[in-house]
């Protein structure tokens, strides 16, 4: 496939610009750096689209850096392949981003949200391969500054390091596993073991809290026996001295005693027991229950009056079915207490009255041979064990909210250790396909570089040579020289062969090839060894875009055919 027009609608600085390309050498020429970087991006973002991403080329955010100050954010290019033309246009500008390529063949068009690739029947590469493979430029940091000289050697060395790494120019191996590394540190599930430590010792010391419970409720349980058979057993011998009128006298019953005894007897058992939940549920509400026969009774009414029946049939159903309804309510009613007159359980506070009434009224009736002392001494006993279990029972509440902690932290140390063992299997995962595409990449890029340094150094340089730490050296006849030992040029040169070399063994795929100033400033030996070299590329099309106007006629004298736009 290549480019046979574009047109810069609004991109960057572009307003409306058309460029007619052919398939073949294109020569863009511009005196500002700014439009050729710009340019280049252009035919990036309509072959992969542009969502704001970090171009892997230059560094910086293409999508904001390309924006215009205002209106709208598009452009358009025309694409043709073997078997048909098409004309792709896109919107770039957020929130509203969308693509549609029509067929002009065919006259069928496809429309897409956002910012998607060119199928593969256009373009059959990826984006990242692409930017490492036909984009070919200097790494500028800026639009205005080339790479500096004094980066030249260290740009080299990171993009073949990192593309026989990993394939790709913008992906760093040793920075993509020290990022994992520092993922799994930051993860670390260590502070979650500590204190998972500190309390599973905080629980050892409430392990027999619930049988400590267990054993206060069978003690006030055996209080409360002990204190019943106690009480019946005074009920018993209860009596008070009654004189006869011949003068004699005798013991009966005291039955206000023994009331008062059953009294204390009943709030005995049942004071001091937990509350029962006392609210009332709505179907024991007044107005609900009310609400409910009101609502029956005028369903069945408007049933009534629907059906075909007589007035006399509509009235009997109207009204038994009030008394049907009323009966009920009055039956739930009962069932539920309602009429009850209610036996109020005695409460604690019957209970030390009733006590204190008996208490005072032994100092009136000295006949009364009945010693209450053992119902205080039960009082005391029980109030004692309460406070004991209501202790207990705060220690239990401790416990259950150190439980669960416990069991959130635990969840979570497993939900980290999980996600680190998936983290060092990526890392391994990483080293390992490190190796495969090391070992399939270094030879043939190695091959193609050295072939390339060769042809644009006129024999000057036969080889290029890496350690393993990737620091270049450049051979002749088999005697080496580090790249630092280069001048600026012949160190630019290095550069260059790196570029095609790497573009010669990964661009397999069908697509533009884009130079951008990275000719610029060589003599004009060099620059006719680079184009004859560049002419002899597998790749059709090739967009040479330069500031440097001296290229068209050392193209001219080389005999080969070009396209030529000044931008």
């Amino acid at each position: 496939m290549f480019l046979s027009k574009l047109l810069l609608k609004e991109y960057g600085s572009f307003y409306n610009k058309q460029v007619e390309l052919k398939d073949g050498v294109n020569l863009i020429y511009s005196d500002s750096r700014v439009k050729s970087r710009t340019f280049k991006d252009f035919i990036v973002s309509m072959l992969f689209g542009s969502t704001g991403s970090r171009d892997i080329s230059i560094g910086e955010d293409t999508y904001s850096k390309r924006k215009p100050s205002g209106g709208d954010y598009k452009g358009s290019a025309y694409v043709k392949t073997e078997d048909a033309a098409y004309l792709v246009e896109r919107d770039f500008l957020g929130g509203g981003r969308k693509t549609s390529v029509l067929n002009i063949n065919s006259g069928r068009q496809e429309e897409y949200k956002g910012m998607p690739p060119l199928s593969g029947e256009l373009l059959d590469v990826e984006r990242s391969t692409y930017l490492t493979s036909f984009v070919m430029d200097d790494s500028c940091k800026s639009d205005t500054n080339g790479l500096p000289d004094e980066a030249v050697e260290n740009a080299t060395r990171k993009f073949l390091k990192n593309t026989v790494e990993t394939g790709s120019a913008d992906i760093n191996f040793e920075a993509s596993i020290e990022y994992l590394r520092q993922q799994r540190k930051a993860n670390s599930a260590q502070p979650m073991v500590r204190r998972l430590s500190e309390l599973t010792r905080q629980l050892d010391e409430y392990e027999n809290v619930d049988k400590d419970i267990d054993g206060i409720e069978d003690r006030i349980k055996k209080l409360d026996e002990d204190f019943a058979i106690e009480a019946a057993k005074r009920k018993r011998v209860s009596r008070k001295m009654i004189q006869n009128e011949d003068g004699t006298v005798k013991y009966e019953a005291d039955e206000e005693l023994n009331k008062k005894i059953d009294i204390l007897a009943e709030t005995g058992q049942d004071m001091m027991k937990k509350p029962e939940n006392t609210e009332k549920k709505l179907s024991e509400s007044l107005p609900v229950i009310f609400g409910a026969g009101l609502l029956v009774i005028l369903l069945i009414s408007g049933i009534v009056f629907i059906l075909p029946f007589g007035s006399v049939v509509r009235k009997l159903f109207i009204i038994f079915t009030t008394i049907f309804v009323i009966f009920t309510i009055i039956d739930g009613l009962r069932i539920n207490g309602f009429f009850d007159s209610g036996e109020i359980t005695p409460s604690e506070e019957d209970f030390k009255q009733v006590l204190k009434e008996i208490e005072s009224e032994k100092e009136e009736k000295e006949a009364t041979m009945f010693d209450m002392t053992f119902a205080k001494e039960y009082a005391d006993s029980k109030e004692a064990l309460r406070r004991e279990e209501s202790s207990l029972l705060e220690k239990r509440n401790e416990r259950n909210k150190l439980q669960a902690e416990f069991g959130a932290i635990f969840k979570k140390k497993s939900e980290l250790e999980a996600e680190n063992s998936a983290v060092t299997a990526a890392m391994n995962q990483l080293i390992k396909q490190r190796e495969i595409i090391m070992n399939e990449n270094l030879p043939k890029v190695l091959k193609h570089i050295s072939d390339y340094i060769s042809q644009v150094s006129e024999g000057r340089f036969d080889s290029i040579i890496l350690d393993r730490n990737y620091n270049i050296s450049v051979g002749k006849g088999g005697v080496l020289k580090d790249m630092n030992e280069l001048s600026v040029m012949d160190r630019r040169l290095v550069y260059l062969a790196v570029r095609m070399g790497v573009s010669a063994a990964f661009s397999e795929a069908d697509a533009p090839l884009i130079i951008e100033s990275l000719l610029d400033g060589f003599d004009v030996d060099t620059l006719m060894a680079v184009l004859e070299t560049l002419e002899g590329m597998k790749i059709s099309q090739k967009v040479i875009i330069t500031r440097d106007p001296r290229l068209g006629n050392i193209l001219a004298s080389l005999g080969t055919s070009f396209n030529f736009v000044e931008i």
